[in-house]
C-alpha cells in the first residue's frame, strides 16, 4: 500500500556517504523517465500547502537472499525509486525495525548498471549450431521479446518431442521464494510449479545449506527459538556465524542481552566483528566444530552436568532402539497402531504407533508418554527382542572423542574445550548462533545432530534464551496446491549436473539432459564446484537464464530473459525474518523491458499451446494461495494486506517463539534419526552412522591430509555485510565501500611466501585458482585464508573463488562445500590490475 508525504527537502543520500561519481551515476540513471505506477487521485495529490512535488510511500520488502526480507517503506517521486528505509512496525514489534546496508541501496540496485534491461541471443548461437563451446565469450545481441519467446519456446518443444520431457531442466536456487514467481524448494511457485508439474520437466534444485536444511529442519524437524529469545540468554555462542555484521537483526538482542550481563563467545577460525565484542574468542580449526560438539558432550557427561529430568521428559534419550535401528514401538508390544490425519503432502491418513521406553517403575516397556520413571541408559530384551535407549547407543558411538582428543582435531587447548563444555552446561540458558558458517564442509551436517545432542544434555533447549537453532520465523500456511498441476518427475541436486551429462543416466534411469532453463539463482558463481558446473553447462545443447542482472550464470547462456526487480512486481512469501509475512506491493511498473517469472512463463505456455494452465490474472493467483478460510479468519487474506497497515502473522505467538519440539515426529528434542534417508536416492548405502550424533574429517580441507604437503592452507569464506552472495556484486555504492575481492591470510603465512598488504596474489589449487588482493591481517588463524563470497568473474584479475572449490558432496545430504578445500598463495606477477 502507499500513502503522499510532502517533499521537504532534497534526496540526502550524502549523508550516507560522502558526495562520489556513483552517486551522481545513479542519480543520471534514475532520471531516465520510468513510468509511475497508476495510483489513484488521492494518493497522487501533491501537497499544496508546501509547493513541494508529491512523493509515494510503498510497503513492500527487501528480496535479498539472506533469509531475512526486510519490511521496508520506499518512496516514489515522480516515477522513480528516490530512497528506502526500514518499515514502521507497531507496538512491541518496533524493536524489530531493522534494515542493513543492502537493503538501503536496493533503489540503487533497481537501476544499476549491469541490470539486464531487454532480452539478448549470444550472436554465435543458433539451433543448428549450438556451439557450446563458445558460451561465456559475451557476445550478446538484443533481440525483442516475441523473438526470445519464439527460441526458447521452440527449443522446449522440439527438445522434449525429441528425448522427452526429462531433458528439460529448471536450474533453480534461491533468488526468490515468492509464490507467484519463486522457486522454493527447486519449483514452488505459480510461474514454475504449474509448468513443471504439467510438462514432467526435470527440476535441478540447490545444495548450498542442504546440511542445515536437511538435518536440522527436516530429519530432526528441529526449528529453534525466535531471534527476540536472544535477550532472555545468560551465554551466547557465535558459533561459525557473524551477527555483528552479517545478521544485524539479531545483533541487537545480543547487546541486549550483554546489557544484562550475558556473556558472548566467538567460536570461529576468524576474529570477526562479532569476536571483537565476544568475552571469549576460540579459534577453532575449519571443518572441525562436529569433534568440538562431541567433545563437549563426553566432558559434560563424565562431570555428571546433564540434566537428567529433561532428558528424559523432552528428548529421545530414553525411547528404545532395536537392532536395526529403528524405535520400538507399541506395534511391538502388540497394540494396533491408530490412524491420524490427513499427511498433506500424500494426502493419505498419518499412522500412529507411540514409542515406548523401559520404565524403571515397572521394569519394562511402557508407552513413553506414561512412564513413571524412564530409564535413559541401558540395554534391554524383551520376548526375544533385543533393545536399547537412544542415550545408550548415541553414547557407545561418541566414547572415542574425548576432551583431549577433540581438542587435537580443532587445534585447541584441552583447557578451552573443557571450558566450553562447563560453560555450556552451567551458565544457562545458552544461546546458540550457527547460521551457516558451521554448514559447509562435506562433513557439515553432522554439526545439526552433534550440537541438538549437547543441547539434550544441558536442557538448553526449548526454553526462553536457550536457543538450540535460530528459527527463521514463522511462516504463514499458503495453498499450496495452486502449484501443483500432476506431480514432479524428478527433483535431484542441481551439483549431479555433470555427472548425469557424462553418464546420461539418473538412478539407473535413462536421462539424457539437454537444455538448462536457469532462474532464481546465480549457480555459477555461488556453488561450489564451479570449474566443473560451466564444462557441463557447455556440453547442453541449449541454455536460457531469466535474472535481474548479467550474472556469472547468465553469461553462459544462449538467451537471457531479463526479469523484474521486487519492486517492479506484487508477489508474497509468507515468512520472513519478522513476524509479518512479506507482501510485496508493486511500487513502479517495471523497467526497461523486463518481466515477471510468470509473464514469461505465460508467453511460453501461450507458444506451446498450453495456455490454460495460467488461465487466471495475478490476482487471482495470489487469492487462490493467500486465501485459505484459516488465512482469512486470522486477518493473513489477500484484501487485508491491501489496508493501510502492516499484517501480522496469526500463526506467530509468544509460545511460538521458543520450541516446544510439537512439529518433530516424537514431540520430543531429537538428535537421533530413526530412519534416515538420502535427499536423493541413486542406490547408495547408508551408514549407521547418519542416525546418530557423529564426526569425520572433511573430504578434503582436514589437517592430517596428505595432499596438504603440496597445498597447506585451508580455505574458508564469509558473508560480508556489502554482499548478499552475488545480488549486490555491483551495486554502486557497496562497491565503493568495498570496491574489490580481498584474500584474507594470517600475518604469519603472508611473511613466508613474501606477501605484504595489497600485493596482488594468486590463489590455486588442483580445482582452479583466482587472483585478487591480499589482506594481510592477524585476524585470521594460521594455516587458513579466507575466500571472498559473491564476487563476479568480472571482478577478479583472473579466475574465480569458486574455482576452488569442488563439486564433492556428501551422497546423504547433497550439500555445497564451499569450504571444504585446500590451496597455496603465491605472490602474483602477471603485471598491474
Amino acid at each position: 500500500m502507499s500513502e503522499t508525504k510532502s517533499l521537504k527537502q532534497g534526496l540526502t543520500r550524502r549523508n550516507f556517504l560522502k558526495t562520489t561519481g556513483a552517486v551522481a551515476g545513479v542519480t543520471a540513471i534514475a532520471g531516465s523517465g520510468v513510468a509511475l505506477t497508476s495510483l489513484s487521485a488521492d494518493k497522487a495529490l501533491a501537497d499544496e500547502a508546501t509547493g513541494a512535488a508529491a512523493e509515494q510511500v510503498f510497503r513492500t520488502s527487501c528480496r535479498g537472499n539472506c533469509g531475512s526480507r526486510c519490511p521496508q517503506e520506499v518512496v516514489v517521486r515522480e516515477g522513480k525509486v528516490v530512497r528506502t528505509t526500514a518499515a514502521q512496525l507497531p507496538g512491541e514489534d518496533k524493536v524489530r525495525r531493522r534494515l542493513c546496508v543492502k537493503g538501503y541501496t536496493q533503489p540503487q540496485r533497481l537501476y544499476e548498471p549491469d541490470r539486464l534491461k531487454y532480452p539478448m541471443k549470444r550472436t554465435s548461437w543458433s539451433p543448428d549450431n549450438p556451439s557450446g563451446d563458445q558460451r561465456g565469450n559475451g557476445d550478446w545481441e538484443r533481440i525483442s521479446w516475441d523473438e526470445a519467446i519464439e527460441i526458447v519456446s521452440t527449443q522446449i518443444g522440439a527438445i522434449m518431442e525429441q528425448h522427452g520431457p526429462s531433458s528439460v531442466a529448471l536450474w533453480t536456487s534461491y533468488g526468490s521464494n515468492n509464490v507467484l514467481n519463486g522457486t522454493s524448494a527447486g519449483f514452488m511457485s505459480v510461474a514454475y510449479g504449474r509448468f513443471v508439474t504439467s510438462t514432467g520437466i526435470t527440476v535441478l534444485g540447490a545444495s548450498a545449506d542442504y546440511a542445515q536444511l536437511k538435518t536440522q529442519m527436516l530429519d530432526l524437524a528441529v526449528s529453534g527459538n525466535d531471534c527476540a529469545d536472544i535477550a532472555n540468554a545468560k551465554t551466547i555462542m557465535a558459533w561459525g556465524g557473524n551477527p555483528a555484521e552479517a545478521y544485524i537483526h539479531d545483533w541487537q538482542f545480543v547487546c541486549q542481552a550483554r546489557e544484562k550481563g550475558a556473556k558472548l563467545i566467538t567460536i570461529d577460525p576468524q576474529f570477526t566483528a562479532s569476536a571483537m565484542h565476544s568475552d571469549i574468542y576460540v579459534p577453532i580449526r575449519p571443518g572441525t566444530d562436529g569433534a568440538l560438539m562431541l567433545g563437549m558432550a563426553n566432558y559434560i557427561i563424565e562431570h555428571d552436568l546433564v540434566d537428567e529430568p529433561f532428558m528424559k521428559k523432552k528428548t529421545v534419550s530414553p525411547l528404545l532402539v532395536k537392532e536395526d535401528g529403528t524405535y520400538f514401538r507399541m506395534s511391538d508390544l502388540g497394540v494396533e497402531p491408530t490412524q491420524g490425519p490427513l499427511n498433506p503432502y500424500t494426502g493419505k491418513p498419518s499412522v500412529i504407533d507411540l514409542n515406548v521406553v523401559w520404565d524403571a517403575a515397572a521394569n519394562g516397556p511402557v508407552m513413553a508418554a506414561k512412564a513413571i520413571d524412564p530409564v535413559l541408559l541401558g540395554s534391554f530384551e524383551y520376548e526375544g527382542v533385543r533393545v536399547q535407549t537412544v542415550y545408550q547407543k548415541t553414547l557407545d558411538s561418541i566414547k572415542e572423542f574425548t576432551v583431549e582428543k577433540a581438542a587435537e582435531i580443532c587445534d585447541l587447548p584441552a583447557e578451552t574445550v573443557e571450558m566450553l563444555a562447563k560453560t555450556y552446561a552451567t551458565e544457562g540458558p545458552v544461546a546458540v548462533l550457527t547460521y551457516q558458517g558451521i554448514g559447509h564442509h562435506v562433513n557439515s551436517h553432522h554439526n545439526y545432530k552433534n550440537l541438538s545432542l549437547i543441547g539434550a544434555l544441558t536442557g538448553n533447549a526449548g526454553k526462553p534464551g536457550a536457543m538450540l537453532f535460530r528459527a527463521y520465523g514463522t511462516s504463514m500456511p499458503t495453498n499450496s496446491a495452486e502449484y501443483m498441476l500432476g506431480k514432479v518427475a524428478l527433483n535431484i541436486c542441481g551439483m549431479y549436473l555433470p555427472q548425469i551429462l557424462e553418464t546420461k543416466q539418473w538412478a539407473g534411469k535413462d536421462l539424457d539432459i539437454r537444455m538448462l532453463f536457469c532462474t532464481n539463482g546465480n549457480m555459477l558463481s555461488c556453488e561450489s564446484g564451479r570449474a566443473q558446473l560451466v564444462e557441463a553447462v557447455k556440453k547442453v545443447d541449449f541454455v536460457v537464464c531469466a535474472d535481474v542482472n548479467l550474472t556469472d550464470t547468465a553469461r553462459y547462456a544462449d538467451v537471457v530473459l531479463p526479469v523484474t526487480h521486487a519492486y517492479e512486481t506484487e508477489d508474497f512469501d509468507g515468512g520472513g525474518s519478522t513476524p509479518f509475512p512479506t507482501y510485496y506491493h508493486k511500487v513502479i511498473d517495471p523497467l526497461f523491458e523486463c518481466k515477471t517469472d510468470l509473464e514469461i512463463m505465460r508467453l511460453i505456455a501461450d507458444k506451446l499451446g498450453m495456455g490454460q494452465i495460467y488461465a487466471k490474472s495475478d490476482e487471482e493467483f495470489l487469492r487462490a494461495v493467500i486465501d485459505t478460510p484459516a488465512n482469512i479468519a486470522g486477518g493473513c487474506g489477500y484484501d487485508d494486506f491491501h489496508k493501510d497497515k502492516p499484517v501480522k502473522n496469526y500463526a506467530f505467538t509468544e509460545k511460538s517463539m521458543v520450541d516446544t519440539f510439537a512439529n518433530t515426529p516424537t514431540q520430543r528434542l531429537q538428535y537421533y534419526i530413526e530412519k534416515p534417508m538420502p535427499r536423493n536416492s541413486f542406490g547408495q548405502e547408508i551408514a549407521d552412522y547418519e542416525r546418530l550424533p557423529h564426526y569425520e574429517h572433511a573430504n578434503e580441507a582436514y589437517w592430517e591430509n596428505p595432499l596438504r604437503e603440496k597445498y597447506p592452507l585451508m580455505g574458508c569464506s564469509e558473508h560480508p555485510k556489502y554482499h548478499v552472495h552475488s545480488q549486490c556484486a555491483h551495486t554502486p555504492w557497496l562497491r565503493e565501500l568495498e570496491p574489490e575481492p580481498l584474500l584474507k591470510v594470517n600475518a604469519t603465512d603472508a611473511a613466508a611466501r613474501g606477501i605484504k598488504q595489497g600485493d596482488y596474489v594468486r590463489v590455486y589449487n588442483d580445482h582452479g585458482y583466482a587472483v585478487l588482493k591480499a589482506l594481510v591481517t592477524e585476524g585470521i588463524k594460521p594455516g587458513v585464508v579466507s575466500i571472498p563470497h559473491g564476487w563476479q568473474v568480472d571482478q577478479f584479475v583472473e579466475g574465480h573463488t569458486q574455482d576452488l572449490t569442488n563439486i564433492f558432496m556428501n551422497d546423504f545430504v547433497s550439500n555445497s562445500a564451499f569450504y571444504d578445500f585446500l590451496c597455496e598463495v603465491e605472490k602474483y606477477e602477471g603485471g598491474e590490475r
